[in-house]
């Protein structure tokens, strides 16, 4: 999560790209998505004839092209967008659609997707016909490597947003079309529809996907949908009405197959920050590929986290620099997008270090990852290895996910490496691991052993909620299946709110939680087969030291 401090074809937003073409100038115009339609629309287009294109060796007529887009790029400070710095960068695998009128109709003439270049082609066309060119927000390849990406405008019925030319005849000539996705910034803001906005989310994610990609060619990736819109707001509770206000929190991964990425203008706009879109892409990864068992909640520089949320959230940063391979990650915002914070995942220092810190696992994975030795970082694995140890041991592990089970994981897949791996672990104040539980760290974890009680203390030291020690995990074994009373009971007063949530190990599975609001005490009833388990005991209201016998019976 941000936080530093199919749809059917019937719902689609028409976003008439700018319009260049390189023989003919395609006079598109444009409508904005979420602003009244303009009382003034031009009633005719030009007309110039279009340069003809040899036709090919079949003798059919056929229309070629390249659709780009506009990626508006930070300052070289990294605070900020330049908009005196806009390249056209190609939009990569979306999908075209030749139709003979309009977007939202069924009369399709070919569907085909750019290359890695941006081109496409429509071959075999019939002469003199009327047609438009129409490029959707989407990414779309079935089989094996295949993946199912489309943005959409969740404040407007999931409409996915589309690019489309003007209406022209194709004549008796084949002719090169290509079109243009604007930003729209008109020099003090934006003062047309931000055409670019979807496409250059779709290039970040279609990014990340080729570097997984280049790990393993047999991926299939589950479809996403990614929700953005100019009406996207870092407000709201995260209910289902306010996401289709747009009241979205904050850019996220909602672990349902869905991102929801900022918009509003002299806000906080997201659409360019290609880490901030890699990084939330990266909690559907893990959702999808390896596991992440992170509650979420509030993080930033010098928290000392939940071991679970450190991992996740330092995952997701680093993931951004892998799959750029470029270290500096940047959130811009403000007036005119004008202000942001930026930081650079190789070689800045921790604000804090430990196995709590989010700053550290961003720094750790990296280093693994990268080319680049410096400092106690003697060590190139590239992202194979990475990959691997996520989607296999990291996706099974019997401990709650963590620095902990990576590492561990990572070394019994590359035990000649260990030694590098604890020069890069001790650079960052965590002692070699020996274990999934940590245990050479510290005593987040409990073990039941033989008998049916144990006894536990949580911290709001640190924080609430998601905090270091606010969270403490009882291994237990039953063996025998049965209902079993589990219970939590304050032993140093009474004005605590504990909660707890149960876990089978094998295979992992959230059992359910017991989190009534009585003080003191909480009390669950399960059925529990013979195996191992993990309970998650916390005090819902934060108290600075809270003391807990636990029975199972």
């Amino acid at each position: 999560m941000k936080n530093r401090i199919y749809i059917l074809l019937t719902f689609i937003i028409i976003i008439y790209g700018c319009g260049e073409v390189t023989t003919i100038d395609d006079g598109t115009i444009i409508y904005p998505t979420s602003t009244p339609t303009p009382t003034s629309i031009p009633t005719s287009i030009p007309t110039i004839e279009p340069s003809s294109i040899p036709i090919d060796s079949s003798g059919t007529v056929k229309i070629i092209g390249k659709i780009t887009y506009d990626r508006v790029h930070v300052n070289s400070s990294g605070i900020g967008l330049n908009y005196n710095n806009i390249t056209r960068d190609s939009a990569r695998k979306v999908t075209v659609k030749l139709v003979k009128n309009s977007c939202i109709s069924n009369d399709i003439i070919r569907t085909t997707s750019t290359n890695d270049s941006g081109d496409y082609e429509f071959l075999n066309l019939t002469p003199m016909q009327n047609v438009r060119i129409c490029v959707y927000a989407k990414l779309e390849k079935s089989g094996i490597g295949g993946y199912d990406v489309e943005v959409v405008d969740n404040t407007n019925n999931d409409a996915v947003y589309t690019m489309q030319s003007s209406l022209f005849n194709i004549g008796e000539d084949s002719t090169r079309r290509n079109l243009n996705a604007s930003s729209g910034w008109g020099g003090y803001g934006y003062s047309s529809a931000r055409v670019s906005a979807p496409f250059a989310i779709l290039d970040s994610i279609y990014q990340a996907i080729k570097k997984v990609k280049s790990a393993d060619s047999n991926v299939i990736f589950p479809k996403l949908k990614v929700n953005w819109s100019v009406r996207n707001v870092p407000s709201g509770g995260g209910s289902e009405g306010e996401l289709r206000d747009g009241l979205i929190l904050t850019s996220h991964y909602n672990g349902d197959g869905n991102l929801y990425i900022l918009g509003d203008e002299n806000s906080d706009t997201d659409e360019f920050d290609n880490h901030i879109i890699i990084h939330e892409w990266g909690h559907y990864f893990e959702d999808k590929f390896s596991r992440s068992d992170s509650i979420g909640g509030s993080h930033g520089e010098g928290d000392k986290l939940d071991i679970r949320v450190a991992f996740g959230e330092g995952w997701g940063n680093a993931w951004s620099a892998i799959a750029t391979d470029d270290p500096i990650y940047f959130d811009t915002q403000g007036f005119m997008q004008s202000d942001g914070f930026y930081m650079n995942i190789e070689s800045e220092n921790s604000a804090v270090k430990g196995f709590f810190s989010e700053d550290s696992i961003q720094h750790i994975l990296y280093d693994l990852y990268d080319s680049h030795n410096d400092g106690a970082d003697r060590l190139s694995l590239g992202f194979k290895p990475i990959y691997n140890t996520l989607v296999r041991f990291q996706k099974n592990t019997k401990a709650f996910t963590s620095i902990f089970t990576f590492i561990t994981g990572l070394q019994e897949e590359n035990p000649s490496k260990q030694d590098k791996i604890n020069a890069i672990l001790n650079s960052e104040d965590i002692k070699p691991i020996v274990d999934i539980y940590g245990s050479s760290q510290s005593n987040l974890y409990s073990n039941m052993g033989d008998s049916s009680t144990s006894t536990i203390c949580t911290s709001g030291e640190n924080g609430r909620f998601n905090k270091l020690e606010n969270h403490k995990y009882i291994r237990f074994y039953i063996d025998a299946s049965k209902n079993y009373i589990i219970s939590v009971v304050q032993n140093n007063g009474s004005m605590s709110d504990p909660d707890f949530g149960v876990y089978r190990t094998s295979p992992f599975l959230h059992l359910g939680d017991s989190d009534s609001t009585t003080y003191k005490r909480e009390i669950g009833r399960y059925i529990l087969d013979s195996g191992d388990y993990l309970l998650d005991i916390s005090d819902y209201n934060g108290q600075n030291y809270a003391c807990f016998d636990i029975n199972i019976n």
